[in-house]
């Protein structure tokens, strides 16, 4: 299991990087409002990442403080289907975040077994209206749209939709590609990846500082390959990851959010 580095060493480097800064003070309530934005100021020992899935920030030390509502939709894996204690990768993700402080994230997953973004799209914006999110969090597994023969115009438009419907509302926005499953490496290697790529370059066509893309998929991927590991030890199944495949998914998630998320100052909920 990997290991992340310790809080007091993640302070350490933060004054070192970022002494001599004036910092201002800033409030974030809600959606529609703009904290600053900023690199993270912390050193981890995870896996080196992608540098195509980070958004380049000015560095800018914060402190954070208070609750962000988050609220993530996608379909079984992102709903948690075969984590039998931790609620799956999601969830994990902004467990850990929270645990680690000072910010509390309010996570709620809208995320529904079986949807993918085509069939989310009618319940997609009473979710945003009721949750009233800060940040959205959009994680579909392709599979089913793979399955179900979605046509690539369709998914595209669904994309686009959920992330300019959260922009509209004043949200941020974290594109996060699924976590692999045995079907990765299998029959669907070539229609997932393409899929994956279809999505982030979605993401990326905003050109918006608000649009955060964190490539989980082929960051799962690399990791499997750099300790010479089967995903059948993290599989449940061909479509879904275990217990131990959300731990991975969700430890890899939470740095890539610390590390590549703007930060956030004197964060309050509604």
């Amino acid at each position: 299991m990997m290991m992340r580095t310790p809080r007091a060493n993640r302070k350490a480097i933060h004054l070192a990087m970022f002494a001599g800064l004036t910092l201002g003070l800033f409030s974030l309530v809600g959606c529609g409002t703009q904290p600053p934005t900023g690199t993270p100021s912390t050193q981890t020992t995870q896996p080196a990442r992608q540098p195509h899935i980070a958004n380049p920030k000015p560095i800018l030390a914060t402190k954070i403080t208070g609750t962000l509502t988050v609220m993530g939709v996608g379909g079984s894996v992102a709903h948690g289907w075969d984590d039998k204690v931790g609620g799956g990768y999601l969830v994990r993700a902004f467990k850990t975040l929270t645990a680690e402080g000072p910010i509390h994230y309010n996570f709620v997953n809208k995320s529904i077994e079986g949807d993918g973004p085509t069939q989310m799209a009618p319940k997609y914006l009473p979710f945003l209206r009721t949750v009233k999110p800060q940040v959205v969090v959009i994680s579909w597994g392709m599979l089913d749209d793979i399955s179900n023969k979605t046509p690539i115009a369709k998914f595209k438009q669904a994309i686009h939709d959920e992330i300019s419907q959260a922009l509209q509302a004043g949200c941020y926005v974290m594109v996060v590609t699924p976590p692999v499953t045995g079907a990765s490496y299998a029959h669907d290697v070539t229609s997932e990846a393409n899929l994956v790529n279809t999505e982030i370059g979605v993401a990326q066509d905003f050109h918006s500082n608000k649009v955060y893309v964190f490539d989980l998929f082929n960051q799962m991927k690399a990791y499997l390959s750099e300790h010479h590991q089967s995903v059948s030890k993290y599989s449940a199944d061909a479509w879904h990851p275990n217990t131990a495949g959300h731990t991975l998914a969700g430890q890899l998630l939470a740095n890539d959010i610390e590390q590549g998320f703007a930060g956030k100052t004197e964060a309050t909920s509604k």
